[in-house]
């Protein structure tokens, strides 16, 4: 069950090229969509609202009656995936940053960390997204899906993460990224590193 929940969390296949496309309408439509069916939203805090369900969850910034950011998350059995962010075109280079909402996310899911992909190219703005990112406390995580357990990796500092993405394979496609909120959610989550690495040493139990 365990190794299962790990294939299912971590490596299950993922929307490509987030980023890449406008996906800021398609997020706005599915929320807009469930509030117009009578899904009433939590208000978690300030100008942000989530909606609860049994696959998905949704998290955005709105004021009034306008949506700024949103991101729809899949509820996984060791973690939450991403599987669409986006953010009003006419806020580019400003606040709420997409860092906000995922530090909020994990705030709000003390028991879960998130899986996201990085774009097939790192831009100098997704690299400054990643900045914010570790800037804010996070544990900032990475693996390559080929080989999960052997790779996984937590950032320790700035210089690390810098580092990896001016050096390391510039297929960028290749890895995934953790976000995790704690020390305790860190720790929860390389076990499951752990455990699938100690599969990826014997032959037969992957």
């Amino acid at each position: 069950m365990s190794r299962q929940d790990f294939n299912e969390t971590w490596l299950s296949e993922m929307p490509m090229g987030l980023g890449s496309f406008d996906t800021f309408d398609a997020v706005k439509y599915n929320i807009e969509d469930l509030l117009k069916n009578g899904i009433k939203p939590e208000k978690v805090k300030d100008d942000l609202y989530t909606v609860d369900l049994s696959q998905t969850k949704y998290y955005w910034y709105q004021r009034g009656d306008q949506i700024l950011l949103g991101v729809e998350l899949e509820k996984k059995p060791q973690g939450l995936v991403v599987r669409l962010i986006g953010k009003n075109p006419k806020l580019k280079g400003s606040p709420p940053y997409a860092s906000d909402l995922y530090v909020d996310v994990l705030q709000n899911n003390k028991d879960r960390s998130i899986r996201l992909i990085s774009d097939e190219t790192l831009s100098d703005e997704g690299k400054a997204i990643w900045d914010r990112l570790f800037a804010s406390g996070l544990n900032v995580s990475v693996y390559d899906r080929e080989f999960p357990g052997k790779s996984f990796k937590t950032f320790k500092t700035k210089q690390q993460m810098d580092k990896f993405f001016a050096t390391d394979d510039t297929d960028y496609k290749r890895y995934q990224y953790v976000l995790s909120e704690s020390g305790e959610m860190l720790a929860e989550t390389r076990g499951f590193f752990n455990t699938r690495r100690f599969r990826e040493l014997i032959p037969g139990l992957l």
